[in-house]
């Protein structure tokens, strides 16, 4: 028993001696390896029009961001004209009957210019989306420059009417200037002075400048009516044309030049013949000749024709 005990003893001090030599061995002796240095990561390019997957948008911008030309520019906003239809399609429908469609158009399409020389990618913004601003804008301000009034006089005006219509709804009867003034908070000189402003540049119907009293179907009465009386009427003027094309049409030069001299500037066959080195007697033969073809192309309605 004591030679087990022993024996175990023994066999425990030999591995915690080998341990301890394994533990003593100098470092220089292990196997080292080098660390790997780490490749320099390469510079990322800055992410431009990540949004976009049309790669001719995308060469257009990188063109166009280098050497910024106007010939590039124009381009770009070529190639991005159907947002200004579209935009210009739906204002459309917001606005009155008098503002076209074109011109929408052309108010958009200097917003889109303004907006492709303000684009810069490191925002990491959409094109798309970063020229709807403009674009409305710029067709904002055009429609604003066609207003002659002032924000002030607007503002005046839509209050004026809906104080207008309150107090006259609440009193049953039109309210006074004064109170109207009184409501709005201002002097009675300010109140006429905006008033004043708000009706310049309004449209006047002529028929807002007819006398109450004005018959209707009697002639031209109206107080307008601006007429120079010693200019001949337009009307038979154009009249006058267009008969004397229709009855001259298909004849010589000669023979028309005899009908317009004769009929219309009153001149005699001799003051013809002279004009045209005719004889009087071979210009009533040409006036003869040229009777009887109209009588022959128009029948009997050439007197209609002559009267008409």
């Amino acid at each position: 028993m004591a030679k087990a005990i022993a024996k175990k003893q023994t066999t425990a001090a030999a591995k915690k001696t080998k341990t301890t030599q394994a533990k003593a061995k100098p470092v220089a002796s292990r196997k080292t390896t080098k660390p790997k240095s780490a490749a320099p990561a390469a510079p990322q390019a800055p992410k431009r029009f990540a949004a976009s997957k049309d790669p001719a948008a995308l060469k257009l911008w990188d063109r166009f961001l280098k050497i910024r030309s106007v010939e590039l520019r124009n381009e770009i906003v070529v190639h991005y004209s159907h947002l200004v239809q579209t935009h210009a399609a739906r204002l459309s429908r917001k606005l009155p009957a008098q503002i076209s469609f074109d011109e929408i158009c052309s108010a958009a399409f200097d917003g889109l210019i303004e907006a492709v020389e303000a684009y810069d990618p490191e925002r990491k913004a959409k094109f798309e989306t970063f020229c709807q601003q403009r674009i409305s804008g710029a067709v904002m301000d055009w429609l604003r420059s066609l207003d002659p009034q002032s924000r002030t006089v607007r503002t005046f005006e839509k209050r004026r009417m809906l104080i207008r219509e309150a107090m006259g709804s609440d009193l049953e009867t039109l309210p006074s200037q004064t109170e109207l003034a009184s409501k709005l908070d201002m002097t009675i000189d300010r109140y006429d002075h905006l008033c004043r402003l708000s009706q310049l540049g309004k449209e006047v119907h002529f028929s807002a400048m007819e006398p109450p009293d004005d018959h209707r179907g009697h002639g031209s009465s109206h107080s307008w009516d601006t007429r120079d009386t010693k200019v001949e009427d337009p009307g038979v003027t154009v009249n006058r044309q267009l008969f004397t094309k229709h009855i001259t049409e298909g004849l010589a030069r000669e023979e028309r030049l005899v009908l317009v001299l004769y009929y219309f500037e009153g001149m005699t066959m001799a003051e013809i013949g002279s004009v045209l080195s005719l004889s009087e007697s071979r210009v009533s033969q040409i006036h003869k000749e040229i009777l009887q073809r109209l009588r022959h192309r128009y029948g009997g309605s050439l007197c209609e024709e002559l009267v008409a």
